[in-house]
């Protein structure tokens, strides 16, 4: 079973990283599209719901997952089919996951010059896709793993032991 890249970070580390400006991005779009499909519903309350889950099929392209807990981890898997592992990162920090995967549009070289040519125009070019995790509970970044196999990615992620501090609060 291959390994996935794994950007281990503490939470402090989190606003110097590129990807996290590009997600803020990506849920801009989000709201932007959710709006447009309120506005194209006719402005009608009660659906806002709806709204935002289309919204993010369409705008991030949302992959489903499935969770399993015990009392020492967290298991996620996430199908990624269409990914070879060169194509996805996964970054970690104590309070999310967050699973990137990317393919490049392929573009085949010819000797002749092209008279025209028509790529993609929407920043979907190729595929990429986006799961943010947000974890009830802290973890063990450094205890944290993932590999791809047979086309799903599972990352486990050691749960955090309660600080000795915590523990004497609720002791107490």
């Amino acid at each position: 079973m291959p390994h996935i890249v794994m950007e281990k970070m503490n939470d402090g580390d989190l606003k110097a990283q590129p990807i996290f400006a590009q997600i803020e991005r990506c849920q801009e779009d989000v709201r932007r599209r959710a709006f447009e499909l309120f506005e194209l519903r006719g402005c009608e309350p009660g659906q806002d719901v709806e709204d935002w889950l289309q919204a993010e099929r369409e705008v991030l392209g949302q992959l489903p997952l499935e969770t399993k807990e015990d009392d020492r981890e967290f298991e996620f898997q996430v199908p990624l089919d269409d990914f070879d592992v060169s194509q996805v990162t996964v970054i970690v920090t104590p309070s999310e996951i967050i699973v990137h995967a990317k393919t490049e549009a392929e573009r085949q070289a010819e000797e002749t010059e092209a008279l025209a040519a028509q790529f993609a125009a929407n920043k979907f070019a190729g595929r990429e896709v986006y799961r943010r995790i947000e974890l009830p509970q802290p973890i063990e970044i450094e205890r944290t793993g993932a590999v791809i196999d047979s086309g799903t990615l599972r990352i486990k992620a050691a749960k955090a032991k309660a600080r000795m501090d915590e523990t004497a609060t609720v002791a107490a």
